[in-house]
């Protein structure tokens, strides 16, 4: 059986990154803040944290973690159930999502739900391909992914797809493709891309016009909405979520450069895979607007 005040400490020093603030927060000296630390690592006889700038957990640190994290949410839930919900602590729940979902659909679905239960949102954003690995580490009970197989203790279910639109200012297009959207054009004009992480313009280019990386490029501009600003400003080209490009394009402001290239991007719901009703709830209220917004 472990010491929960033991893993709580861990959680805090954690997610502060210190021991110092993690004693301010938990009214305890920074001496009993790293005995409680030494007393948990003795009990499962592996050093848990690094002790750097900032304090991070070990491997098996994390897993700790995770199971702390899941302990709360299945207590917040039990509390709920017979009636005592303690106003002072309200339940925090940590969610991984990506920036293009964040800015369009994410916080609409959720935002009635959140406000209902009085529950705090934390969010973190990262790459779709890789925000499932959050959940592994603990840091997410649930996250929206491009990864449809659920990873171990975890379920997964398919919200819809994300339309990408190649786009571009009219003036830009007709500056840098006068001559047709095509494998000479496309390599002299700037693109702009998310980050590094972002393969979503490698795919595009190497599915519709047989292009390799190396072969354009390109701004790096990690902001969904800077990323949508800089096409608009005739940056570059770049592919914009359907929900996003559509009122520009009906507009005039944007044009869609290759009507018939496009790319779908498949959107998952991975959870935890125990009783909790808060991600049942998340799920409903994401699946109900993913349904309209997303095709």
């Amino acid at each position: 059986m472990f010491d929960y005040s033991q893993l709580h400490a861990l959680s805090v020093v954690i997610a502060q990154g210190s021991f110092e603030r993690a004693a301010n927060i938990l009214c305890i000296t920074q001496s009993a803040v790293s005995q409680r630390i030494k007393q948990l690592e003795e009990r499962v006889g592996q050093t848990l944290v690094i002790r750097s700038n900032p304090v991070t957990a070990t491997d098996f640190g994390k897993r700790l973690l995770r199971h702390f994290a899941q302990v709360q949410l299945l207590e917040d839930e039990l509390n709920h159930e017979i009636g005592y919900q303690d106003i002072n602590v309200p339940v925090k729940v940590s969610i991984a999502v990506n920036a293009d979902t964040l800015a369009t659909w994410f916080l609409p679905a959720l935002s009635s739900v959140f406000k209902r239960h009085g529950w705090l949102l934390e969010l973190i954003i990262d790459d779709e391909s890789h925000t499932h690995h959050l959940l592994k580490t603990g840091d997410a009970v649930g996250c929206v992914t491009t990864t449809s197989k659920a990873l171990a203790g975890c379920s997964s279910d398919h919200l819809g797809d994300m339309r990408y639109l190649c786009v571009a200012t009219p003036a830009f297009y007709q500056q840098y493709f006068a001559d047709g959207v095509n494998r000479k054009t496309l390599a002299k004009a700037p693109a702009v891309v998310f980050n590094t992480k972002d393969l979503l313009h490698q795919k595009f280019l190497a599915q519709h016009f047989s292009m390799k990386p190396g072969q354009w490029v390109e701004h790096q501009i990690p902001s969904s909405e800077s990323f949508l600003e800089a096409i608009k400003l005739g940056m570059g080209y770049g592919l914009v979520s359907h929900l996003q490009a559509r009122e520009w394009i009906d507009s005039g402001d944007l044009i869609d450069m290759s009507p018939s290239s496009h790319m779908d991007v498949s959107l998952y719901w991975q959870h935890w895979n125990i009783k909790a009703k808060h991600t049942s709830i998340i799920y409903r209220a994401l699946a109900s607007v993913a349904s309209k917004q997303l095709i």
